[in-house]
């Protein structure tokens, strides 16, 4: 697929301002934004020059979303290569993103320990793993032989599950359910407020710092192997 004419033409005019661009990427739950300058820009690839250390994201997100200024409308494109050596990352297949930008910007972490949880409704109890945790919402999976049909979106369920601050027992929705090979991946949405908020916003700082020290360690390790081969 070719690249949108019109976002090539806004990076054009980005390049020649001599501006940076923002990639907005992931890493186990949590946005990381790594900007870069244009380095090259052709019909085919758009290349860029980083330093940051959040470029390492890119070796498994591999959709960034690119970001401009105020004019530049955001997009998303796929990663063709990366060196972290020489901080090039080559882009093509440049489209617009659309209406889901604001879900990449919400701090979703993965938990760093398997973390189980009960789904209670009225008759049954279904149990599962947390695969992603925001202040808003929840993902589960769920065994397929341990999944029951009744849970389907627009089903209300109760959650119970612990956390490393505290035991949480919220209400939510399921939002969406897919069927994968070995699991059910629900997506459900807190419908309560109070207390319980407070400490998983509380689990989501704690946690997201984390990420950033193992991300930026992760950097670190596989600059310093590539520069001791040489």
């Amino acid at each position: 697929m070719a690249s949108n004419p019109q976002i090539l033409s806004d990076l054009r005019v980005i390049h020649e301002a001599d501006h940076q661009v923002e990639l907005l990427t992931t890493y186990k739950g949590v946005p990381f934004i790594c900007r870069a300058k244009i380095e090259e820009l052709t019909d085919e690839h758009v290349q860029l020059r980083t330093t940051d250390e959040c470029m390492v994201c890119l070796e498994t997100d591999k959709k960034p979303r690119v970001l401009g200024s105020d004019y530049f409308e955001p997009s998303v494109a796929e990663v063709i290569s990366i060196d972290l050596h020489s901080g090039l990352v080559d882009l093509h297949n440049l489209s617009y993103v659309g209406t889901k930008l604001g879900e990449r910007m919400i701090i979703r972490v993965e938990p760093e320990n398997s973390i189980p949880i009960d789904l209670l409704l009225d008759d049954f109890n279904v149990e599962g793993v947390i695969a992603d945790i925001s202040l808003n919402g929840i993902g589960v999976r769920v065994p397929v032989d341990g999944y029951n049909q009744t849970l389907k979106p627009g089903t209300l369920v109760n959650t119970h599950f612990n956390l490393p601050n505290g035991k949480i027992q919220l209400s939510g929705i399921v939002l969406s359910v897919l069927k994968l090979e070995y699991f059910y991946r629900l997506s459900i949405k807190f419908e309560q407020d109070g207390d319980q908020k407070t400490r998983i916003f509380h689990y989501l700082v704690d946690r997201r710092g984390d990420i950033q020290r193992e991300l930026y360690q992760l950097y670190k390790q596989k600059t310093m192997i590539g520069t001791a081969g040489e």
